[in-house]
C-alpha cells in the first residue's frame, strides 16, 4: 500500500499496536507529525512501516534528517525480505465470522438471551428486554481460539444508548460465572478491559458478591489489577470503530483508529475463547460491520 501525502498525515496522529519483535522507532514526518512505528523493510527510498497494525509504504526524504540519517545505516534484524514480507500480514489471519448486515434478519449463527435487538436497514439495533433483569446480548459462538481480533461499528442513537460490551467467553469453561473471559466496556464518555476469568467473574468471587458478602482487603487489591478504564469522547449519533486484538495474557483496544487502553493479565490468555457477544444497554446501540478473526493455528506464539 502506497501512502498519499494525505494518509502520511493522518497516519502520524496513530499508535502502534503490533507487537512483534522487530525494531520501534519514533519517526517523524516534514510537518513534525510523530509516530511510533515498526519499521519492517526498506527499498527503492521507501520504509515499510506497521503502525496500527496496518503496513504503509514511506518515502524516506519525507522523513526528519535524524531520521533521514537512521534509516540509512539501518537494517532488518534477523529476517531476509522474504520473510519480512510474509511478517507484514496481518496476525489474525483466519477469518471466523464476519456480517455488514445488509440483510434484514440475523442469519443462522447468531443467538441471543434477554435481546429485542433487530436488523434493519443495513445495521443491528441493540434492545434489551428488559435492563432489571438482563441486559441484551446478541451473540456468535464458535470452535475456540486463543487470539482473537473483534471489530465493530458502532452509534450511539439517542440517549437511551448508554453503553455496550463485547463479551468474549468459552461457555464450556465451568471455573468462571457464565464462562465469562474477557469483557470490554464502551460508553461515550470512557471504557474498560477486564480479565473476567479470574477477577469479579470468577466463581467463587462472584458467588460471594452475589450473596451480598464483603471481600478481604486482598481480593479487593488484587481485583484492581483486573480492569484498565480509560478516557472516551465519542459523539453520539455518529459511527465509531472499535477494534479489539487479544495476543496471549494481553488485550489491546483501539477506537477510530487510535490505540486507547491495554490490559495484561493471565485470564486473558484463556485458550479457546468460542463466544463474542455485543451486549447492549440499554437499547439502541447500532451496530454495522461486525468481523471476528483469529490468529493463524489459534494459539499465541510468544
Amino acid at each position: 500500500m502506497k501512502l498519499s501525502p494525505i494518509l502520511l498525515v493522518a497516519l502520524f496522529g496513530l499508535t502502534l499496536q503490533y507487537t512483534e519483535a522487530r525494531e520501534r522507532r519514533t519517526l517523524t514526518n516534514a510537518d513534525g507529525k510523530k509516530i511510533e512505528a515498526e519499521l519492517l523493510s526498506m527499498k527503492d527510498g521507501k520504509v515499510r512501516i506497521m503502525a496500527n497494525r496496518r503496513v504503509f509504504e514511506v518515502p524516506v526524504e519525507s522523513l526528519s534528517k535524524e531520521d533521514q540519517e537512521f534509516l540509512a545505516t539501518w537494517k532488518p534484524a534477523g529476517l531476509g525480505n522474504g520473510e519480512a514480507d510474509e511478517a507484514e500480514e496481518s496476525f489474525y489471519t483466519e477469518l471466523i465470522f464476519e456480517d455488514d448486515f445488509s440483510k434484514d434478519g440475523f442469519g443462522e449463527q447468531w443467538t441471543h438471551y434477554k435481546s429485542e435487538s433487530v436488523v434493519k436497514d443495513g445495521v443491528l439495533i441493540g434492545k434489551t428486554i428488559d435492563i432489571k433483569d438482563h441486559a441484551g446480548v446478541d451473540a456468535i459462538r464458535f470452535e475456540g481460539k486463543q487470539d482473537l481480533e473483534v471489530s465493530v461499528k458502532f452509534n450511539f442513537m439517542g440517549e437511551s444508548a448508554e453503553r455496550f460490551n463485547v463479551w468474549l467467553d468459552d461457555k464450556d469453561y465451568k471455573g468462571s460465572h457464565a464462562g465469562h473471559i474477557s469483557s470490554i466496556m464502551i460508553t461515550p464518555t470512557n471504557g474498560s478491559i477486564s480479565d473476567a476469568k479470574t477477577g469479579n467473574f470468577e466463581n467463587t468471587i462472584y458467588a460471594r458478591r452475589k450473596d451480598g458478602g464483603t471481600l478481604d482487603e486482598a481480593t479487593l487489591e488484587m481485583l484492581k489489577t483486573k480492569t484498565a478504564n480509560f478516557p472516551l469522547k465519542l459523539d453520539r449519533e455518529e459511527w465509531h470503530t472499535l477494534l479489539i486484538q487479544t495476543k496471549g495474557d494481553e488485550v489491546v483496544v483501539s477506537v477510530n483508529g487510535y490505540e486507547v487502553g491495554k490490559l495484561k493479565s493471565e485470564g486473558l490468555a484463556h485458550p479457546t475463547k468460542s463466544l463474542v457477544s455485543l451486549t447492549t444497554n440499554i437499547n439502541d446501540v447500532h451496530y454495522d460491520d461486525f468481523s471476528v478473526r483469529a490468529a493463524k493455528g489459534g494459539v499465541a506464539t510468544e
